[in-house]
């Protein structure tokens, strides 16, 4: 496996979004960055991570379903646009409500035996709910459609204000990882703190599918076909 951005690693290898996620490399807020430096910043061994990553898309089709559509990136900006809103505002928005009423519950039930990691995971949670609500709203109803009118100084200063916002959100995502042991339930933890944290995981995957088909595909390519 040669030396790639990660972006341009996702656009060839689409699987690899799936081996990224579980070795916890940012393909999303990080597409920019290489792979090599990645993998060494993580302290993995080059060649068992690239045979690793080598073996693991070699059958990935066969296993998994699709993450990021090779169509993309052959898609207009209106359609993009909507593939955005249709696939990940609605998912999103379902699990968000999903965690945290489960969520919720388990803070109660479970308060006196895991009281540290619920109230830690409790607060950031919340924090992500608020950032990506008012994220999709400011989506929707100011930038979005300014994307698709033709670009302007001022469109392309929210394309940048957005990108930042992915960037906050990715980092209240590493924070809920590391006080979850990457979504680990405890030993004890009963069917619902179990679901929970599945959901909580279904929810960080797909953030991360979404920030990339925004910053790896429909930035790049309104920054492209804008004419400042």
């Amino acid at each position: 496996m040669k030396n790639m951005k990660l972006s341009q690693l996702v656009k060839e290898y689409p699987f690899a979004t799936i081996f990224l996620n579980e070795k916890q490399i940012d393909y999303c807020c990080g597409g920019d960055h290489m792979l090599y430096e990645e993998i060494a910043k993580k302290n993995y061994d080059r060649k068992t991570f690239t045979d690793e990553l080598s073996d693991f898309l070699k059958d990935a089709a066969s296993k998994y379903q699709a993450t990021v559509d090779p169509s993309l990136y052959e898609l207009g900006i209106d359609e993009l646009i909507d593939h955005i809103e249709a696939t990940h505002h609605i998912a999103e928005r379902l699990l968000i409500e999903q965690v945290d009423e489960k969520l919720n519950t388990i803070l109660r039930v479970h308060y006196k035996a895991h009281k540290d990691e619920l109230r830690l995971v409790h607060s950031l949670f919340s924090d992500l709910r608020k950032e990506l609500l008012e994220h999709f709203a400011e989506e929707e109803e100011e930038v979005f459609p300014l994307l698709k009118l033709k670009a302007t100084a001022e469109s392309l200063a929210l394309v940048e204000s957005l990108e930042g916002d992915h960037e906050a959100a990715g980092n209240l995502i590493k924070q809920l990882q590391k006080a979850t042991g990457d979504f680990t339930p405890p030993k004890d933890g009963c069917p619902t703190y179990v679901a929970t944290y599945a959901l909580m995981k279904s929810l960080v995957e797909d953030i991360f599918l979404h920030i990339f088909k925004e910053n790896s595909i429909l930035f790049p390519k309104y920054e492209k076909g804008a004419n400042l």
